[in-house]
């Protein structure tokens, strides 16, 4: 089969690399495009896959909004005829990138096949865009790679029930491949040195939805957490986007037990992960790969496409509210993973049971 990838941001990344490598070991043709929308984030981690892009669009631009992202990266597709030589188009998720892959595929009657298809809010505003971005990838899509049961339903409730399959999510796969190689030794020296044995609670942050008053009201969470437990460490990687950077350093700067840094590359951000108490985020990822390390996990966020987190116990949703911020944090220190049973995201073997599916359709 000819399958030609497209994606860009971090997330992307890690979800899709598993399935490239699986497919180019059992004797596929796999292209990938990499919009560079999240290109600091990203390569490294191609890097660590082993992964090269085919072609680079190169799309971000200073002060760039979502309409002016969207137009440029079609006008650049649509510059390179041959991209359209492939047998499927595959995009990951919800993301910009994801979007216009898939709608100009769409244009240029590319079959596109959605992995990580169905997950749900049915709020369109949240997560913005990434909810609208997905139900729009379903109508769309000829090919829908659920990762639950829960998102596969979605998906039927909507009269979307052709070529519909639950395979687990490849998020998991990439976390499996790195948790053969991680240890502490990945971790910098300064970090190792910071948490000194004391508990961790690492901290990320991102959602567009969330930006400006709702960081403003997570930074308060966060200094009265770490005033309140001095002998606890926090650890926020901060996301490169200025809306996020700018407040956090404002608001939390001169905190003894607060480590403020950028973003880790892959395998040191896994290898934080397993060391942490608790982790506090606004990301769809952490929520699902944190079952498989048993850490417990407090969403900011006040709706959740991953239901299947907070059914089983992994996963605490609480919006931005600074008191039921600290309230979960607080109780999760105290209580630990109270998650229960197998990881409901995947096992680590999607992408072998997606590369099932679309190598026996290819022979139909």
């Amino acid at each position: 089969m000819r399958l030609t990838t497209l994606f860009g941001t971090r997330p992307e990344t890690i979800k899709l690399a598993p399935l490239i490598k699986e497919g180019i070991e059992q004797g596929h043709e796999v292209k990938v495009i990499f919009t560079g929308q999240h290109r600091e984030m990203a390569l490294p981690l191609l890097n660590f896959f082993g992964i090269k892009p085919d072609h680079d669009l190169n799309v971000m631009r200073p002060n760039q909004d979502l309409s002016s992202l969207t137009s440029l990266m079609l006008k650049l597709l649509d510059e390179n005829p041959e991209l359209k030589n492939t047998d499927a188009l595959m995009v990951q998720g919800d993301t910009t990138s994801a979007y216009v892959g898939a709608y100009w595929a769409f244009l240029n009657k590319i079959p596109v096949i959605h992995l990580e298809a169905g997950l749900r809010t049915y709020n369109i505003h949240s997560p913005f865009p990434e909810e609208a971005n997905r139900q729009l990838i379903s109508r769309i899509a000829k090919v829908h790679l659920a990762p639950t049961t829960n998102a596969l339903q979605s998906l039927h409730s909507e009269g979307i029930t052709k070529n519909t399959h639950v395979i687990g999510n490849t998020g998991i796969d990439a976390l499996r491949i790195a948790c053969e190689k991680v240890s502490d030794r990945n971790l910098p020296i300064d970090i190792i040195d910071f948490i000194d044995d004391r508990k961790v609670v690492l901290i990320t942050g991102h959602r567009r939805e969330n930006f400006g008053e709702g960081m403003k009201q997570i930074s308060i969470a966060l200094k009265t957490l770490s005033l309140s437990l001095p002998n606890v460490c926090f650890i926020y990687p901060l996301h490169m986007n200025p809306n996020v950077r700018e407040v956090m350093k404002k608001e939390l700067r001169g905190l003894p037990n607060l480590l403020l840094t950028d973003p880790f590359p892959y395998l040191p951000f896994i290898a934080l992960m397993k060391k942490a108490s608790v982790i506090l985020t606004d990301s769809g990822g952490i929520q699902e790969e944190a079952p498989s390390l048993r850490v417990p996990v407090v969403v900011m966020r006040d709706r959740t496409e991953r239901p299947e987190g907070v059914a089983s116990g992994y996963s605490i949703l609480v919006g931005t509210d600074p008191q039921k911020i600290c309230a979960a944090v607080m109780h999760a220190l105290e209580k630990g993973c109270e998650g229960r049973g197998e990881n409901p995201f995947g096992d680590g073997r999607s992408s072998q049971k997606a590369w099932n599916i679309l190598a026996g359709m290819k022979e139909q």
